[in-house]
């Protein structure tokens, strides 16, 4: 059977694989294809990601399936992007709570930003890989087409 393999924004590949194939097999054959190493590759069906051990066969991937796959970056040493997102985050939480006791009182802006906060991460966590590259060529097309419009003027 044949499926896809597809780089979030980026290129793929279609591959001859059987039913009884490893995923580690998979990510090989992929290697080969893509040029994306191994231990870099993390791939993606449904939402799940697919363990090295299992078969293509446990996961219910038949013929014509799209996998996803996530390349990781290389690991370098514990960089200060890391802390960086964390400030980040946390700057977003602190304003968003900010804005919310200019309208409400203490207790009131707590409850709400709790159910801000489990409705915002319901959200992300239910997000398709098809939904993030649909959300990524959209702002990309939106920035392209800005960038256009401020350069003919």
């Amino acid at each position: 059977m044949f499926i896809t393999v597809k780089i979030l924004q980026g290129r793929e590949c279609c591959i001859e694989v059987a039913d009884a194939d490893s995923v580690m097999s998979v990510k090989q054959l992929v290697a080969r294809e893509l040029d994306v190493p191994v231990d870099q590759q993390r791939l993606v069906f449904r939402g799940k990601t697919l363990a090295d051990s299992q078969s293509l066969g446990d996961y219910n991937i038949g013929p014509d399936a799209k996998i996803h796959l996530m390349v990781r970056k290389v690991e370098k040493q514990q960089s200060s992007t890391d802390s960086t997102d964390r400030k980040d985050t946390t700057f977003l939480w602190d304003e968003t709570k900010k804005l919310l006791l200019k309208h409400f009182s203490p207790e009131d802006a707590d409850k709400v930003m709790q159910n801000f906060r489990r409705e915002f991460e319901s959200t992300i966590a239910s997000v398709s890989l098809d939904d993030l590259e649909r959300m990524a060529s959209a702002n990309l097309q939106k920035r392209h087409f800005i960038g256009d419009q401020s350069t003919s003027s």
